[in-house]
C-alpha cells in the first residue's frame, strides 16, 4: 500500500494506491498527516479545478459490494454540469425504487471528486447531504455548471 497527498480548493486528501491503483481517495482534517505529493494525481486535479475537465482518469481497484459496484459506475455516467435524482439512478442502474439505497452507496463512495456521487440530489432539485460536506458538494456543483 502507498499512500500520497494532494490539495484542492475544498481541502487536502491523502489517495490510497495498491498495486498501483487508486482504491480510496481520504478526505483529510487538520489533524491527519500529509504524505509525498500525489504528482500524477494533483495534475489531474487541478485540471478539474481549473479548467473544469478531467480528460483521463488514474486505474481504480473499486473494492464493494455488486450493488455498490453497480452504483459508482453509474455515478461516472452522470455527464459533467448534470445531475441526477436518487430514484433516477437507481432506475438507470436497473434498479427502480432503490433511492436510499442509491443514497448509501453514494455515501460509500471510496473515490470521491473522481466517482461523482456531487451528481446526485434529491428529486426535488434540492442538493442532499455529501460525504465531504453539503458547502463542498454546493462548490463542485457550480464549478460543473460553468
Amino acid at each position: 500500500m502507498e499512500i500520497k497527498s494532494l490539495t484542492t480548493p475544498i481541502g487536502r486528501f491523502n489517495s490510497v494506491y495498491v498495486d498501483s491503483l487508486l482504491t480510496k481517495l481520504i478526505f483529510l482534517n487538520k489533524m491527519d498527516s500529509i504524505h509525498p505529493v500525489d504528482k500524477i494525481l494533483q495534475r489531474l486535479i487541478d485540471k478539474f479545478f481549473s479548467i473544469n475537465e478531467l480528460q483521463e482518469l488514474p486505474k481504480f481497484n473499486l473494492q464493494g459490494t455488486s450493488f455498490q459496484l453497480k452504483v459508482w459506475r453509474g455515478l461516472m455516467e452522470i455527464p459533467r454540469g448534470q445531475t441526477l435524482s436518487y430514484g433516477a439512478l437507481a432506475s438507470k442502474i436497473g434498479i427502480p425504487g432503490a433511492a436510499r439505497a442509491v443514497g448509501t452507496a453514494c455515501k460509500m463512495n471510496p473515490i470521491p471528486l473522481l466517482i461523482p456521487c456531487h451528481r446526485v440530489v434529491h428529486q426535488d432539485g434540492s442538493i442532499g447531504e455529501f460525504a465531504l460536506g453539503k458547502l463542498n458538494k454546493e462548490y463542485l456543483l457550480k464549478i460543473e455548471s460553468k
